[in-house]
């Protein structure tokens, strides 16, 4: 009885985000469609700010090297740490000869501090994505 006399905040947009990160594409992509025939701003704000690291695997090859124009390559050689060998692979595959010897010669260098390099890294990479999708030069659904 007190709390509701009280009031509780639920930060909903943040829960929601939350969600987004650990659903499926289709599942997040049927959500946001949902979101989006009753307030499309709010569904395009939540897909931006719902944008991780991980949909970086998803991007198809055209759009991983978009994102690429926006990264510097030791920014990538630290930020690939965070992936498995294939998935490195598969990216420096992508990227031009030059950049791609560059971040891989940075991925195998030691950091001192490197959990939070890598972090770092993958938050500007999912900074970039985001940036791109909000400018709607990718999608990812």
């Amino acid at each position: 009885m007190e709390n509701n006399q009280q009031g509780i905040f639920i930060n909903g947009k943040a829960q929601i985000v939350e969600m987004l990160q650990y659903m499926t594409a289709p599942e997040r992509e049927k959500l946001l469609k949902n979101i989006r025939a009753r307030n499309a701003q709010l569904a395009d704000e939540l897909m931006q700010k719902s944008v991780s690291f991980n949909d970086f695997l998803s991007l198809d090859d055209r759009d991983l090297q978009l994102v690429l124009n926006y990264i510097q390559a030791p920014i990538l050689g630290v930020a690939l740490k965070a992936l498995k060998r294939d998935d490195q692979r598969r990216i420096l595959v992508v990227c031009d000869r030059p950049y791609a010897e560059e971040a891989f010669k940075v991925m195998n260098t030691p950091l001192s501090n490197e959990a939070r390099d890598v972090k770092r890294a993958c938050e500007k990479v999912s900074s970039v994505i985001s940036a791109l999708v909000k400018r709607g030069n990718i999608s990812l659904y």
